[in-house]
């Protein structure tokens, strides 16, 4: 039985998530283990709809990463900005996508430029679609019902799997990481694979230890 690209891509970082899932003692500390990062980012979303191929948007967003010893949870949301959209055979315009996403990250080398993995899943939705202006759809109920239709087909939950190359210095990281999303159902206003391309910043905040002791914990 043949596997698809996305499928093999899953059980490569499946493996290289391994090391985060190992015990504590067992994981050798990084310089950032145990600390709260939060980040901002930006690139490019590529995507495609019922009514449109490939299409490629400008995508920014921020997240927060809590580590562990060479692995975190990263919790995040992004926005793809786009312009007169078009789906459902051209009956559905809207603009932009939002992403919300929890993944698990593994950090597990050391050095000027450190490899990363993740895995995880979270929504995406089309946001506020509408009925395309130029139909001259003159019955209310008709054009309630096809709203109501498009709304209920406009978000989906998805699986994640991303790779990326980041450099430390002091408190601060700068990365650029790839990101393949699970295509949605067929019966929705987003069809194929979602794929990202993005660059950011990441500055920490601190000690998530410090942190606990002073919660009395």
């Amino acid at each position: 039985m043949r596997t698809s690209p996305s499928t093999r891509l899953a059980a490569t970082l499946a493996l290289a998530l391994l090391p985060a899932l190992a015990p504590t003692h067992l994981l050798a500390q990084r310089a950032d283990s145990y600390t709260w990062k939060l980040g901002l980012n930006a690139g490019a979303m590529m995507f495609q709809t019922r009514s449109q191929d490939t299409k490629t948007i400008l995508s920014v967003g921020a997240h927060a990463l809590i580590m562990a010893g060479k692995g975190g949870l990263l919790v995040g949301v992004d926005e793809g900005l786009g312009k007169d959209e078009s789906t459902s055979g051209g009956t559905i315009l809207f603009n932009d996508l939002r992403r919300y996403q929890a993944v698990l990250m593994a950090f597990p080398f050391h050095g000027p430029l450190e490899p990363y993995f993740g895995m995880g899943g979270g929504i995406l939705s089309v946001v506020g679609p509408r009925i395309n202006p130029d139909l001259l759809l003159t019955d209310p109920t008709e054009r309630a019902n096809l709203l109501s239709a498009a709304t209920d087909a406009s978000a989906s939950g998805f699986l994640t799997a991303l790779a990326g190359v980041q450099g430390r210095w002091g408190r601060g990281t700068a990365f650029a990481q790839y990101q393949l999303g699970s295509a949605p159902n067929g019966d929705k206003l987003l069809r194929g694979n979602l794929h990202t391309l993005m660059v950011g910043i990441r500055i920490g905040l601190g000690s998530t230890k410090d942190d606990l002791k002073a919660g009395g914990y």
